[in-house]
């Protein structure tokens, strides 16, 4: 009994650390605009979501924020106070709402990346035209904004961000062309910024939204070339100490299926769960098929091979098994 109960233990130890996640991308442009989700496991796109299609959303060329809280993938828009709760996985609307915002501010002001952090929903808020002073704004779940932050110091436009993400207390943040740090000052709505030297992304590409990897600690970074009109994720290493990041290719998004000619404003992550095969969040006997199905398959980035050892076999199976009912 106990060889069982160890080799039980030993899968699903293999399927918690294989569990490593979806990042959902916006995709801005010159149309109504859809979000897709990369699988980190798959290395492509396998869903795309065209929010518009649901009931209460207006259409917009920039659905972003693509905040996880555990619960809900929020959704809004670059030109729309809209805040909608969507299924973390399979990216069905689940309810509409808004922020409780003036609707003047998006006179002023863009909605871009979102991040969540200290138990508050927090969106980049670009300033519109120059001169540009970056803001952040923290809110509830339900819209109520609750922190304000406008950038304080001088240069990068002064730090008018448009991705965001928190990074063990520290609040990171992306312009077109630099990362940075942001410093959110004690008892006043300013925050100061670091500027840091990021290498390894090629010239001419522009920086987009980053996401958070909670498992693993990775920190990614979406970005475009306006010129070719690709897109890359980039895994970012980051020094505070020394205030510099190096960026590692993660994958090229078009060649995984993400439009050419779009560009990924906001990023987010969403944990993967272990035998759920198909993505959609809840381990049951679709799932089982799949692997049934594809047994003895073998080769790189299948949706099947859950422990990643190239095959599709009994661990893949029992992966799955002992996982069974999970987030149904």
């Amino acid at each position: 009994m106990r060889k069982v109960i160890g080799f039980v233990g030993w899968l699903l130890l293999i399927g918690a650390l294989q569990a490593d996640g979806y990042l959902w991308l916006s995709a801005a442009g010159t149309d109504t605009a859809r979000i897709y989700r990369y699988n980190l496991r798959t290395a492509r796109i396998d869903r795309v979501v065209e929010p518009a299609q649901f009931a209460g959303i207006e259409p917009s060329t920039d659905y972003n924020h693509l905040a996880f809280d555990g619960v809900y993938l929020y959704i809004g828009a670059y030109d729309q106070l809209l805040l909608a709760k969507a299924h973390p996985y399979t990216g069905a609307i689940l309810s509409v709402g808004a922020y409780q915002n003036c609707a003047c501010f998006l006179q002023g002001r863009f909605l871009m990346d979102g991040a969540f952090g200290h138990s508050m929903l927090w969106r980049a808020a670009p300033q519109r035209v120059m001169p540009a002073f970056g803001m952040v704004l923290a809110h509830d779940s339900e819209g109520e904004m609750l922190e304000a932050y406008i950038a304080s110091g001088m240069g990068i436009d002064v730090a008018n961000v448009i991705g965001l993400e928190w990074v063990d207390g520290n609040l990171y943040g992306t312009t077109r062309d630099a990362l940075l740090r942001l410093s959110l000052q004690e008892n006043q709505p300013y925050y100061e910024f670091t500027v840091y030297s990021l290498q390894g992304i090629p010239p001419g590409h522009e920086l987009g939204g980053l996401a958070l990897d909670a498992s693993e600690g990775h920190l990614y970074l979406a970005t475009a070339s306006p010129a070719t009109g690709e897109a890359s994720l980039w895994r970012l290493q980051v020094d505070d100490e020394n205030a510099q990041a190096v960026a590692t290719l993660v994958a090229s998004l078009t060649d995984a299926g993400y439009p050419v000619g779009r560009f990924p404003t906001a990023l987010g992550w969403v944990p993967a769960r272990p035998g759920d095969v198909n993505g959609d969040g809840c381990v049951d006997d679709a799932d089982l098929l799949q692997v049934l199905f594809a047994f003895g398959q073998s080769g790189s980035n299948l949706p099947e091979d859950m422990n990643r050892d190239g095959v599709v076999d009994d661990a893949d199976l029992l992966i799955v098994l002992f996982n069974f009912g999970s987030g149904c």
